[in-house]
C-alpha cells in the first residue's frame, strides 16, 4: 500500500470532502495514535485506489511533514455500516504509524460510493 513520499506525485489528488469526512468521523473516537493520525489528514494525498470499482483508496502521507502515531493495531478503528439492503464496513489502515487505505467492503457487490460520515458507528482498537 503506498504511503512513502517517494512515489511519483503525478498519480495523488486531494482527498475529496467525502472522504476526508469519513476519515475524520473515524478518527473523531479517541484510541490510542488517533490524534497523531487526524494531524497527519493535513498531510495525505490519495494515491490510487482498488481495481474492482469500490471506493477503497491507498493513502500516501508526508512522512517530512508528520510524526508516526503510536497505534497498536494496524486496523486501529473500524465501522460496520448497514442500510437493510447491503451489509459493508469501513477500516482505516495505518502502516509503520501513517495512515494508509480507506478499506470499504462489503458482502456481494462493491460499495460505489462512501457513505455519510454521520451514518458511520466508529468502533476503535483500544
Amino acid at each position: 500500500m503506498p504511503t512513502d513520499d517517494a512515489l511519483p506525485t503525478q498519480t495523488r489528488r486531494p482527498l475529496t470532502e467525502p472522504e476526508r469526512a469519513v476519515i475524520e468521523r473515524l478518527l473523531g473516537s479517541p484510541f490510542p495514535g488517533s490524534d497523531e493520525l487526524l494531524t497527519q489528514l493535513r498531510h495525505t494525498a490519495v494515491d490510487g485506489g482498488c481495481d474492482c470499482g469500490c471506493v477503497t483508496i491507498n493513502l500516501c502521507v508526508d512522512r517530512s511533514r508528520a510524526t508516526p502515531a503510536p497505534v497498536i493495531s494496524a486496523a486501529p478503528v473500524s465501522a460496520d455500516i448497514s442500510d437493510g439492503d447491503i451489509y459493508a464496513g469501513v477500516v482505516l489502515l495505518v502502516d509503520g504509524g501513517f495512515l494508509s487505505c480507506l478499506e470499504v467492503y462489503s458482502i456481494g457487490e462493491p460499495v460505489r460510493n462512501l457513505p455519510p460520515a454521520h451514518a458511520i458507528r466508529p468502533h476503535p482498537v483500544r
